[in-house]
Formats: C-alpha cells, structure tokens, sequence
C-alpha cells in the first residue's frame, strides 16, 4: 500500500494535473466574477459570429463576466507579431526573444482595448458616464490579461499547454449552444427529439473515430541513425502527421475572423455614416459569404504555417547533423531540410483540406440557415476537441516514459 501511495503522489502526471484542475477551476470561478454596473438587463452586442467566435477561444460574450474576451486578442496577437517579426525589413527578424515577447504583449493589449471598447459600448450599463465605461474596460483588459498568465502557467506547470482553457470553455459551452439549436430543429416534438439527438450522437461518435485516426495517422521518413543497433536500425523512422497542425488553425482562424468585425465596430464609433464599415461590420462574419469564404482561406492558410512550425525541418535537420544522423537518400544539412519542408508541407495541403472540407463547408449552409449556427459549428468543435486531447495524451505519455524504467535505476542503486 506504502509503495502504491509513494508512487500515486510521486507520479509527474499527479502532481501536472493538481495544477491544470486548480488552474481550471480559478478559470470558471473568474466567469462567475461579473463586471461592474452590470445586471442581467445589460446588453451586449449582438453578433452571433462574435458569440461564437469568443466560446472557441474562452470567452462567452452571452455571460458578461471577468474573462468575457478571453484569449482571442492573445491569439490574433501571436499570429500579427509572429509576421512582423519575421519580417527583414528594420532588422525585425534579428530582434531577442524577449523582445518579440514584448511585442506580442503590446498588440494584445491593443486589440483587447478594442475589442473591450466594442463590447462596453453596446452595453447598458447601470451607471451613465466614461467613469463606469472605462471601469468596465479596464476589468475585461484585466481579465483577458489573468486568462492569458493562467494559460501560460498552464504550459509550464500543467497539462494540456495553452488549449486546455480553450478546451474546457467549449465543452462547457459547445453543450448548451448544442443542446440549444437541437431543441430548435425538434421544434417541441418529443418523437423528432430523440431521432434528431440519436442522429447526431452517432454523426459525433464515427466523426470523432475518424478524427482520432487521421490525427494518429503518420508518414515515416526512412532514417539512419549511427549510434544504435543494427537489429533496430530498420525501425528508425521520422514521423510526420497526416494531419501537422490538429485543432490549432480551427482556433486561431475563429480567432483572426473577428478581427474585422471588432476593426468595423470601433471605427463605426467614429464615423457612424460610412457604409463601407456599416458593409463590414454586418459581413466579416458567420452568418454572411463573406465572412466564410475570409473563414475557409485562414483555415487553409494557418493548417499549410502550422504544418511547417510544427514539423519545423530546419531544427530538424541541424538535431540531426550534431547527432550524425541522417534520412535515408538524403543529403545532410539543407537537402535534408528541404526534403523534410517539402513532405511538411504536402501533408499541411492535405490538413488544410481536410480542416475546410470539416470544418469549414458545413459554415456554408450557415448562408440560407443562420438560425442553426450552432449545429453548423459542431464539426469545428470536435476538431478542436480531437486534436487538443490527442495533445494532452501524446504529453501524458511523454511524463509516464520515465516511471518505465524506474526499476532499471533501482537495480543499479542496489548493485
């Protein structure tokens, strides 16, 4: 019993998980927390793009609370400073670490305070006057600033990295948005109701299977390694996913479409006669063509980058020349390279379309019913969930690796 306690409490995956749960739970407390001269009567804006944008990045513009926004200014960040600094124009590309961090930073808080601004100022606050506004604004920056520390400690001391918020809001959500546009298609027919909910279970259930095997499936690239034996030689191989980029461009695409939106919104402010921002606000979104076709291409674009961050073929070959590796056929150094960002990229058109026939063409239907959002949406979201669990175990099984050879060190001890 003594030996099973020392190891249940000893075990890396124990004491990672007591910091994602508690981590989680600090999450929904602060969606508890409400704004300030808020009530129920408070209105928020009502764009169900928006709305369902903000539940896959972990938000919830329907509940006004502390993390309303939640990271999806981080998100939209990440991806504008990671093409600035990128840039070889002013020396952009030689900047430090800490300061690309820096400048990540600074357009999150940006675009939070215009996305906070929006929202603010469709509300109805209980108090008139800036002061509450403003009180209002700097407690949704706040908060999207308290989500994005809780999800970076995540990464460093929990499970699941950046997503596992993101996860836990759209299972939270994705059941009520869902369980909301069933009943709309029952339409309060009990015999409707349970061939529709069967329906889709089964739909769910086969989808996700399929997912889990493209998500597992992989293509190996013949490698030679020089420091292992020959009888396992055969076996050495570098895996490339069918599928590199998972759930990710999913997120940040919901995350990027809203851009336009917010951009719309907060000039409308200023200039509330132009009809080009009035055209923009009401079509950069779910509900229009416009803002699908501007969903599909980001999808497709973030799977082909995510494909080639994630495999990233230059680290790989340079790991694989102070190793004295190489793959089979191929030249050390950038032939390698290129042959390893050449298979990269074929499997990131291969996830882009697999992510747009999914995740994307359902949205269409959106264009003739945009009352069944939330159904249309559901693919996306089992996409999401797939990939990000798939994560979380691909880490639950890199953390119990070394408790299999705890008895090869204990033996040693003993010798």
């Amino acid at each position: 019993m003594h030996t099973w306690q020392k190891f249940k409490f000893n075990h890396p995956v124990f004491h990672k998980a007591c910091w994602s749960v508690l981590i989680v739970f600090i999450f929904i407390l602060g969606k508890s927390i409400p704004l300030p001269y808020t009530d129920a009567k408070s209105l928020v804006i009502e764009n169900a793009s928006l709305h369902i944008a903000s539940l896959a990045t972990g938000g919830n513009l329907m509940q006004l609370s502390l993390f309303s926004l939640g990271i999806s200014p981080w998100m939209s960040a990440m991806i504008i400073s990671n093409l600035v600094t990128q840039g070889r124009g002013f020396g952009m590309d030689r900047l430090s670490e800490k300061r690309k961090d820096l400048i990540s930073k600074e357009i999150t808080l940006l675009l939070t305070i215009i996305q906070g601004f929006v929202l603010v100022s469709s509300m109805q606050l209980t108090q008139p006057g800036w002061e509450a506004k403003g009180a209002v604004l700097l407690t949704l920056t706040a908060g999207t600033m308290l989500v994005m520390w809780l999800s970076n400690m995540n990464a460093l001391l929990g499970i699941g990295g950046l997503t596992l918020l993101v996860l836990a809001n759209i299972l939270q959500a994705a059941m009520k948005t869902g369980l909301a546009g069933i009943m709309a298609i029952a339409n309060h027919s009990a015999t409707r109701l349970t061939l529709v909910v069967a329906a889709l279970v089964v739909i769910m259930v086969l989808f996700a299977y399929f997912n889990v095997l493209a998500d597992r499936g992989e293509y190996r690239l013949p490698l030679v390694r020089l420091l292992i034996d020959n009888t396992y030689a055969s076996r050495s191989y570098l895996p490339i996913k069918l599928t590199p980029a998972g759930g990710m461009p999913i997120m940040f695409a919901m995350s990027m479409i809203t851009l336009p939106t917010y951009f719309c919104l907060f000039m409308l402010t200023f200039y509330p006669q132009s009809h080009w921002l009035q055209w923009g606000a009401t079509n950069f979104g779910f509900t229009k063509l416009p803002g699908i076709v501007l969903y599909i291409t980001l999808l497709f674009t973030l799977s082909l980058a995510f494909a080639l961050v994630n495999v990233n073929a230059e680290q790989q070959a340079k790991a694989f020349q102070r190793s004295g590796d190489y793959l089979l056929g191929v030249r050390p150094g950038k032939a390698t390279e290129r042959r390893i960002n050449h298979i990269a990229l074929l499997f990131g058109v291969v996830g882009g379309f697999y992510n747009v026939l999914f995740a994307g063409m359902p949205m269409l239907m959106i264009v003739s019913h945009p009352h069944q959002l939330s159904i249309y949406m559901l693919p996306g979201y089992v996409l999401m969930i797939v990939g990000f669990s798939m994560g979380m175990i691909d880490q639950i099984n890199i953390l119990s690796i070394r408790k299999h050879y705890r008895p090869l060190f204990d033996h040693a001890k003993e010798a």
